[in-house]
């Protein structure tokens, strides 16, 4: 007997490319809702990628971290600046750590524990900070897109349904949601309510040096 109950809707075909001399210029005019898949957890590859954002542009950047501390942020940027980027940290790593102190552009707190939690931080912190660029890092602290759950993927849909509801002026502004997908590949990719889908992998070889 067949199942007529479940139907699927095409909401989307996608084409892949590699993106070299584009690049630049997708990242200087970047904007809305921006998923961004890597394979690089550590923060100054982020800081690559953020640099590469509207560069000549001076830029409110808040950063949700769930992943780098405080300390540890403040220790990459010292080696590698952001450019033009006044950054305003949530920090949801350093109370588990407890390293803390007293910092005006960070603000410490516990992580969220699912995404409705994530959604009111970030209204919240949104409204405060009025930033220009807003990075989340990382969905896949929520979300496993190797292996989703129908409910998954719908909380996630509410997320950023929520997100566009509650968030204006995103003509110039842009939201970027990094997702880290070193734990398997994608099986399903978040395209409504979704700008744009990027991703930004970085390739490491053995160099073998000759005498």
């Amino acid at each position: 007997m067949i199942d007529v109950s479940r139907k699927t809707e095409i909401v989307g075909v996608n084409y892949w490319k590699m993106i070299r001399e584009e690049k630049e210029s997708i990242f200087q005019s970047l904007h809305g809702v921006v998923f961004l898949i890597h394979n690089s957890a550590e923060f100054s590859q982020i800081i690559d990628v953020l640099n590469r954002v509207k560069p000549t542009k001076d830029l409110v950047l808040l950063y949700f971290s769930l992943i780098n501390s405080w300390l540890n942020i403040q220790r990459t940027i010292e080696k590698k600046p952001l450019l033009n980027k006044d950054l305003h940290v949530i920090d949801c790593v350093s109370l588990f750590l407890g390293d803390m102190e007293d910092e005006s552009h960070c603000v410490f707190l516990k992580p969220p524990h699912d995404l409705e939690s994530l959604k009111q931080i970030v209204l919240e912190n949104i409204q405060r900070v009025n930033p220009n660029l807003f990075v989340i890092d990382s969905l896949s602290q929520f979300i496993n897109f190797s292996m989703p759950s129908p409910e998954e993927l719908r909380d996630f849909y509410f997320f950023l349904k929520g997100i566009r509801e509650n968030i204006s002026g995103l003509t110039d502004d842009a939201i970027i949601l990094l997702y880290d997908d070193t734990f398997g590949s994608l099986r399903s990719l978040p395209v409504m309510n979704v700008d744009l889908i990027l991703k930004y992998e970085v390739v490491r070889e053995e160099v073998i040096w000759k005498d």
